[in-house]
């Protein structure tokens, strides 16, 4: 069987799932090269079917993530959206809206943002009433968008549940099977929903158990992320980095304001304080109020509030195996926390689990379906574990040729790429760009398309950071670590995998020794990627080189991208990358290029 599932949103996605196994999936960010771009996502489509060797009458189905959503979202591109224009939205519509009772849409506000030259040109109504009309159908008429864009019969093309996608994400990508599970989603907003906990049972069977509006925490994240002066949808997870440096004095404040609103009812939220807006009502109650205090308290209070909450539901179903998906499940700090929960027998949590997986989970969804209309047999246990997300393009031999023939004579170019050399000029504390084999899916580096260093190397994070990623200086890199070594670098009791970055671990006394660059300075602790030799073989000899050649058996992995652009792709962007950076140097499948 052989389903699409499409993500139209920040960051549009598609995935392609053959006989119940995820063959591709890519966000159309990584060709348009618009940091979580949420254009109708025709380039990612494409390559999923190609790479495949499918066209679109070859498949069974079409899945489309969400049942509603929201037109102007699509056509006024918040992916392209400043800091400027995320507080002019809460000025301009919100406050009118909330606190004058105006009826005033984003169409209104953002009349100069309407872009009618996006896919389908012809569906944008030529008016602004007209395009008001089109906001009741749009959710339905999406259906009708892709089905014509691909060629097939409109039956073919389904929308799915927000949440239920979210659970079936985080179920497939772990390696829970024939056992009950306990699927916990929380994000902004879905569906009518921001949160939901459902159970797996050994079958594989699904049932909700509660769908929810009051999880209201990834919102009231997203809008303080704004109140800090920085981007929502996009950098929240600076305010996590923010975080541990707020000292507790200077965190007590805002903590103690947060604390007043949303609590934990049972397995559900409930307001104290109801406050009346997610950006204004705190906004003025956090005037002088440091901003690191502000993070520490925010992210001290969502942490609270996941781990009571994760808790309650454990015990009142009696589940020790969870997974975790949604939004907020990108905040590895909370996941930390919940992994040491007493009643967390195993806990994972899906890489990317954003909305971007929706285009994955919708796959699995429809799969489940069809069998089951079809009277075929769905067999969950025979679905893969997602532990490898390199589900991206891959470059060949001709198109690295090409890219490093234009080079000129400020580079070296070594025709074949050796492990140990590789790791060689690592421990010499060269930083080192790798853009080899399939590229990741999501929003995190997995070693493909990743910097890499040495964390011993004295001033790397603020070497990387100034001359090749411009990031904030207070942000904390991560590691990649040989799963042999990881139980003398992070703290692990419960041998949880963590393939993909998604949990934050407190790093030993020898861990902060030998990869103190990829811990946060502030806490000690590590977004550790624990690496198997099957999740990738070419990135697992470099480290298993590096080991025999210092001793040490992790390196930095951070994302390989300038700031504030989509991880790159392709080795003409590798190497404009490393052209425009302080790189020292960079690895693709077939060569190896240095700076003289």
């Amino acid at each position: 069987m052989k389903i699409l599932g499409i993500y139209w949103g920040l960051s549009s996605t598609a995935a392609l799932l053959i006989d119940n196994k995820i063959q591709s999936a890519v966000s159309e960010e990584r060709f348009t090269r618009i940091k979580n771009d949420d254009v109708f996502p025709a380039q990612a489509i494409r390559y999923v079917l190609e790479a495949n060797g499918l066209k679109a009458e070859d498949l069974d189905g079409v899945a489309i993530a969400s049942n509603e959503q929201y037109l102007p979202y699509s056509i006024l591109q918040k992916a392209r959206w400043s800091i400027d224009d995320y507080v002019r939205e809460q000025t301009d519509r919100w406050y009118p809206r909330i606190y004058e009772g105006k009826q005033v849409s984003d169409l209104d506000v953002f009349e100069d943002k309407v872009n009618r030259d996006l896919y389908p040109q012809d569906y944008w109504a030529k008016s602004a009433e007209g395009l008001k009309q089109q906001v009741e159908s749009f959710s339905e008429d999406r259906k009708k968008i892709f089905a014509d864009f691909l060629g097939v019969d409109q039956s073919k093309v389904r929308t799915i549940l927000h949440h239920k996608a979210h659970a079936y994400y985080g179920y497939y990508s772990s390696p829970f099977r024939q056992q009950d599970v306990l699927s916990i989603t929380m994000d902004g907003w879905g569906d009518n929903a921001n949160g939901s906990i459902g159970v797996f049972n050994p079958q594989g069977d699904f049932r909700f158990e509660l769908e929810t509006v009051n999880c209201n925490i990834a919102r009231i994240y997203r809008y303080i992320t704004l109140v800090l002066g920085m981007k929502p949808n996009e950098h929240e997870y600076k305010v996590m980095g923010l975080a541990p440096y707020g000292k507790e004095r200077i965190a007590q404040k805002p903590y103690e304001l947060f604390k007043q609103t949303l609590v934990v009812d049972g397995i559900d939220f409930k307001w104290n304080v109801e406050p009346k807006d997610s950006y204004f009502w705190f906004r003025d109650r956090l005037q002088g109020c440091r901003f690191d205090g502000i993070a520490a308290g925010l992210q001290r209070w969502a942490e609270e509030l996941l781990t009571e909450w994760v808790a309650n539901a454990v015990d009142r179903f009696g589940i020790g195996q969870v997974v975790l998906s949604g939004g907020a499940s990108m905040n590895i700090r909370a996941n930390g926390k919940i992994a040491e929960l007493p009643g967390i027998e195993q806990l994972f949590v899906g890489g990317s689990g954003s909305d971007e997986s929706l285009a994955l989970g919708s796959a699995f969804c429809m799969a489940e379906d069809l069998h089951k209309e079809r009277g075929t047999e769905w067999k969950p246990q025979d679905v893969p574990y997602l532990e490898r997300l390199y589900l991206g393009p891959e470059s060949n031999l001709e198109k690295e040729k090409a890219a490093v023939g234009a080079l000129d004579d400020r580079y070296i170019v070594e025709d074949q790429v050796d492990s140990a050399r590789v790791a060689a000029l690592l421990a010499d504390g060269k930083i080192l760009a790798r853009c080899a084999g399939p590229m990741e899916f999501g929003q995190r580096s997995l070693g493909n398309r990743s910097i890499l260093a040495d964390p011993t190397v004295p001033d790397v994070i603020g070497t990387i950071n100034a001359a090749i990623k411009n990031r904030d200086f207070w942000m904390p890199f991560a590691p990649v670590v040989l799963d042999t070594d990881a139980p003398r670098y992070v703290l692990n009791p419960k041998n949880l995998r963590s393939p993909h970055m998604t949990i934050g671990f407190d790093s030993t006394p020898v861990g902060w020794d030998e990869m103190r660059a990829g811990c946060h300075p502030a806490d000690r602790s590590a977004r550790a990627q624990i690496l198997t030799e099957a999740a990738n073989p070419g990135l697992y000899a470099i480290i298993t080189e590096f080991k025999k050649q210092t001793g040490r058996a992790a390196l930095i992995n951070t994302s390989f991208n300038l700031h504030g652009y989509p991880i790159v792709n392709t080795p003409e962007e590798a190497i404009d990358v490393l052209e425009r950076s302080g790189l020292d140097g960079l690895v693709l499948n077939h060569f190896v290029v240095l700076k003289k």
